[in-house]
């Protein structure tokens, strides 16, 4: 291979790399690690309540159903809760916010996106979502609203005005808030692919059975081929 397409290699894989960080860290800061754990039944319940008591101002989750928070036992979620989370709607619609499209476009110039597959849609995942919800600050340069700028989005003016923002007064309030934050990251998480436990569940007693008939057909093969020289 010749020297120039040596070279004309590593700089696009250069090109490559510095665009994925790029865009991984959304603002042009490296996103922040999120500590989730989506088999935490505490952490997750956590999450799923600052959801439906934060997001879901605002946003949706409409590919989870109130009868599947029931059905997934990494949540353990009662009827009794399932029905204090839905109020008056039914129990096979779901997570929908009480705010119009109509009246959020006129709120915030657009419409909140639904949140079922935000982590598994956005590069960077629950990095992304709590760096997002962490990341509000004071612009410097006063082109964007308090509470609309933030390190993490790209472009740094983001609509949603912050969130958890009464929560960042003091140490305690801030970890109060990245505590919130990671939890909401883990239930989006969680719902983004609500399956992932028990595949990687299953996937365990698999590769446990192709490892022990690895053994048994060498073994047999050995038997079969032992008088050949």
């Amino acid at each position: 291979m010749k020297l120039n397409t040596i070279l004309l290699s590593l700089a696009t894989a250069g090109m490559m790399l510095t665009s994925n960080v790029a865009l991984a860290s959304g603002g042009g800061h490296v996103l922040k690690h999120a500590n989730v754990d989506v088999t935490n039944q505490e952490q997750l319940l956590r999450g799923l309540t600052v959801f439906s008591d934060v997001c879901m101002g605002c946003h949706s989750a409409k590919y989870i159903t109130y009868k599947g928070l029931m059905d997934y036992p990494e949540l353990g979620i009662s009827r009794e809760f399932a029905d204090e989370l839905r109020g008056d709607k039914p129990m096979m619609s779901g997570m929908i916010t009480d705010l119009s499209p109509a009246d959020a476009s006129e709120s915030y110039g657009k419409v909140p996106p639904d949140l079922s597959l935000i982590v598994p849609g956005r590069r960077g995942g629950a990095d992304y979502v709590y760096s997002v919800l962490t990341g509000y600050a004071h612009d410097h340069n006063e082109k964007v609203p308090d509470g609309n700028y933030n390190t993490y989005f790209p472009g740094n003016s983001i609509a949603m005005p912050d969130p958890l923002g009464w929560l960042d007064h003091d140490a305690e309030d801030t970890a109060e808030l990245e505590q919130q934050a990671e939890d909401v990251a883990a239930f989006l998480a969680f719902i983004g692919d609500p399956h992932q436990n028990e595949r990687r569940a299953i996937g365990k007693y698999v590769l446990g059975f192709l490892l022990l008939l690895t053994i048994v057909l060498y073994l047999l093969k050995r038997e079969v081929w032992k008088d050949v020289h």
